[in-house]
């Protein structure tokens, strides 16, 4: 699950990548509402959802993805 910094740190590349969580969630193929509880804690994120988040954030770096997703 993100904890505050992870939360931060995912949000801040969802806007810079021009997306809002609903056009993200619509992007990867999920409910805005189970992105942002995801994003919240409230549910945990799978492989398959990771990857294609980080594929529409352009987030290749393996360090990156893990500080994010791994914490």
């Amino acid at each position: 699950m993100l904890n505050q910094n992870t939360k931060r740190l995912l949000c801040s590349k969802i806007l810079a990548a021009g997306y809002t969580q609903r056009s993200l969630a619509d992007k990867v193929g999920m409910s805005k509402n189970a992105l942002n509880a995801k994003i919240n804690g409230k549910s945990e994120f799978n492989l398959g959802e990771i990857n294609r988040i980080c594929n529409a954030l352009n987030i290749c770096n393996p360090i990156e993805k893990a500080e994010i997703f791994l914490q």
